[in-house]
């Protein structure tokens, strides 16, 4: 039973009766630093989008050849909302994965979690492995 006090003098026999743990030594476990970073992903296909200036009207993904610049890209979609948009929108866009003209539209950036292991080829890997379990 853990007790609520820890100052010396208060029920010191139960605290020595329990087994002592284990020196830490240094350097070996403790705390594991998690990194993570910013990263654009195509909506059709999770590739991910190199955006340097912002997504253009005309980009395409370099992997599905899907248009950048639609509603379901977008910062400001949400599909609960009016309009299927957080922003009060003037004209109701009707298909949300095409191209369209919105002065709204900001790309959506996701904070990712990076992989563990020896960098990008880890991570590639891992993305590899699942992707295998479901070919025929």
């Amino acid at each position: 039973m853990s007790r609520k006090y820890r100052q010396s003098g208060y029920q010191d026999s139960e605290r020595e009766k329990r087994p002592k743990p284990p020196p830490r030594i240094k350097g070996s476990g403790g705390r594991v630093e998690t990194k993570f970073h910013l990263v654009t992903r195509c909506n059709n296909c999770a590739a991910e989008i190199q955006v340097m200036d912002g997504i253009q009207v005309t980009d395409k993904c370099r992997h599905c050849n899907t248009d950048l610049h639609t509603c379901r890209n977008c910062l400001n979609f949400d599909p609960s909302a009016r309009n299927e948009c957080v922003k009060p929108v003037e004209v109701r866009v009707a298909n949300k994965s095409e191209n369209n003209l919105c002065p709204l539209f900001e790309a959506k950036v996701l904070i990712e979690k990076k992989g563990s292991g020896a960098g990008p080829k880890a991570e590639d890997s891992h993305r590899q492995a699942f992707l295998d379990l479901f070919k025929k």
